[in-house]
């Protein structure tokens, strides 16, 4: 039987779900091990005979992220390379990537065991700086997101591709997203949302200074180099969970990662079902 990695950022909040989710794999004869903050936050578990780190979770076959979107993306943190599958429990509010409702986890679940499901793969982004940029992890899963920090106003940014100006950015900020990000802030921004499968990234501007910029639509391949001219010569970059703050001398760069991430893809379930329902579309409450 397969081994199962649980892991959820809210390590004590998740957790008559966390518990029920626990006894459910282990009656069905799997392996459980828990992600070592859930052990050391959560009392009732603090005695848990299986925990795993870093070097342990290749022996994993699949990562079960518990919670929102964001537990999610720190779960693809941890998976990085190594080509473990994703599954995610919705326990936060819309989520778009923990797709399964926490209500009928059992069932998913048992599709799992019985190999009912099929894997998607999807793209990333790679960044890099002119300096050396102090995140934990240079892959992006959601979103690039350039902005102001909390005292001071970004003036300009700068992207180019290939020696290509592609534009000035007069705005509070700007978010590149990947197809998967782009249902996040990206799309509260007016962005595109972008099929998983499509291999571009999104260029959103946050509140642009002129009418009439619009979000652009990319390729992934195309290497992206960006530049901030702010007032207070600094800015903050966030990269999915992660926030730095950069001089404005610093450049970053982003490419199209390597690897991809995979993610538990079921039969009854596909993206455009998903967006409908996450965002009730075509629903009309004249009609109730």
């Amino acid at each position: 039987m397969p081994t199962f990695a649980l892991y959820s950022r809210a390590a004590t909040g998740p957790q008559p779900i966390l518990d029920s989710v626990i006894a459910f794999l282990r009656k069905n004869n799997c392996e459980v091990v828990l992600h070592r903050n859930i052990c050391c936050e959560n009392a009732d578990l603090q005695r848990f005979e299986s925990y795993f780190d870093l070097q342990q979770i290749g022996t994993v076959d699949f990562m079960v992220s518990i919670g929102g979107d964001g537990s999610f993306i720190d779960a693809a943190n941890l998976v990085g390379d190594l080509g473990i599958p994703l599954v995610g429990i919705n326990t936060g509010r819309i989520g778009f990537l923990s797709a399964i409702k926490k209500d009928n986890y059992e069932a998913c679940i048992r599709m799992i065991l019985d190999k009912q499901y099929t894997l998607e793969s999807r793209s990333l982004l790679h960044i890099e700086g002119s300096e050396p940029l102090s995140l934990d992890t240079h892959f992006v899963v959601n979103d690039v997101t350039v902005r102001a920090t909390d005292s001071d106003s970004i003036n300009a940014v700068s992207v180019s591709t290939g020696g290509q100006h592609i534009n000035t950015y007069w705005a509070d900020g700007l978010i590149v997203a990947t197809p998967t990000g782009s249902t996040a802030y990206s799309m509260s921004c007016g962005g595109p949302i972008l099929h998983p499968q499509t291999d571009v990234v999104a260029l959103t501007p946050i509140a642009s200074h002129s009418l009439n910029v619009r979000p652009l639509v990319i390729p992934a391949d195309q290497t992206l180099e960006i530049s901030v001219d702010g007032r207070g010569g600094k800015y903050s970059l966030c990269v999915d969970t992660q926030r730095i703050i950069l001089n404005d001398n610093v450049k970053l760069f982003l490419t199209k990662e390597r690897f991809t991430i995979r993610t538990v893809l079921f039969d009854h379930a596909n993206f455009y079902a998903t967006i409908r329902e996450k965002l009730l579309w075509g629903l009309d409450k004249r009609n109730d």
